[in-house]
């Protein structure tokens, strides 16, 4: 069944115009940015543009990353300017070998000049993946052919008809069994408790092992998001959409939150960021060490409350 997403994209090429752009937008620490890609199909043969904003309203400024061409994966620099705004635009070249085409995630400066000194954060965006654009499909030819009045033979029309009902049949009985598996999974993983959720992401974190392919600001990103996600989990703190300054503060006023978890887990968010935000050089010993940070935390934390097993009422007296 691996072609049935190549299928699935002719299928739908009639009903999408092909090379309209793409655009994303993120909010973080009082400031918005904008990433747009034109056309928003790759073509391995043509170049694309992308223009990358940002905005604040008084008193917040935001800024770019320097090196924000780093941030498109599968591409080559053919060009760039900044424009009179701040706007970086980009002449992408796609490498028709890349194994995918993407924006990674990068980091937005906010400065807080309301503040004496100024107050400097950061937020980071998310990761959007640029398709392959579809290929042409020509139309089907017609041939005409003269019938002999005295000789018509058996019409064999019914073959290919055949042929593509069945086929059809096994496209959509492959479809219904993958959606069944994601559905399967999907709520075995709702009957995880929260630090077990959180383990089961930390291994699948690691087995990308994504320092041994240099992507240490990737991998930093995902795993404080492992641990952002347990907390609002389990405490219900909107830890993943908060800065490190506002989670911190957002842990302190919870009472739910144990008091002694609050210096340690700031200790290792903070020096996350310096990673993902600061450019901090990272090997692939301190990213184990990350990893090993993260997952004490989550060994020291209580235990979960077990959810009652699914489909069984409250028990008779």
């Amino acid at each position: 069944m691996k072609t049935m997403p190549s299928v699935l994209v002719l299928l739908a090429a009639a009903a999408f115009a092909r090379g309209d752009a793409l655009e994303r937008t993120f909010s973080g620490a009082g400031a918005t940015a904008t990433v747009r890609v034109e056309p928003g199909e790759v073509d391995p043969a043509a170049e694309l543009e992308a223009v990358a904003s940002v905005s604040a309203a008084a008193p917040f400024s935001a800024e770019l990353p320097a090196d924000l061409a780093r941030a498109f994966e599968g591409f080559e620099t053919a060009g760039s300017y900044t424009d009179a705004v701040g706007a970086v635009h980009l002449r992408l070249r796609p490498d028709p070998a890349a194994p995918r085409w993407r924006v990674r995630p990068f980091a937005v400066r906010v400065v807080d000049s309301s503040v004496h000194p100024p107050a400097v954060s950061w937020f980071a965006t998310e990761p959007v993946a640029l398709p392959a654009a579809a290929p042409a499909v020509p139309a089907a030819e017609t041939v005409e052919a003269a019938l002999e009045p005295d000789s018509i033979r058996a019409s064999l029309r019914w073959i290919p008809r055949a042929l593509l009902a069945g086929f059809g049949a096994v496209l959509v009985a492959g479809l219904l069994a993958f959606l069944f598996r994601k559905l399967r999974r999907a709520a075995a993983i709702r009957r995880l408790s929260p630090r077990e959720r959180a383990l089961r992401e930390l291994a699948e974190l690691l087995a990308a092992d994504l320092p041994g392919k240099r992507r240490f600001k990737d991998y930093y990103v995902e795993l404080t998001m492992v641990v952002r996600r347990y907390v609002e989990r389990r405490y219900a703190i909107r830890a993943p959409k908060l800065t490190t300054e506002e989670f911190l503060s957002a842990a302190r006023g919870n009472p739910a939150f144990p008091g002694p978890s609050v210096a340690p887990l700031g200790a290792f968010l903070e020096a996350a960021d310096l990673v993902k935000f600061a450019g901090a050089d990272a090997t692939p010993e301190t990213a184990a060490a990350a990893a090993a940070r993260a997952r004490a935390y989550l060994d020291a934390e209580p235990a979960d409350p077990q959810p009652a097993p699914e489909g069984r009422g409250r028990a008779r007296p």
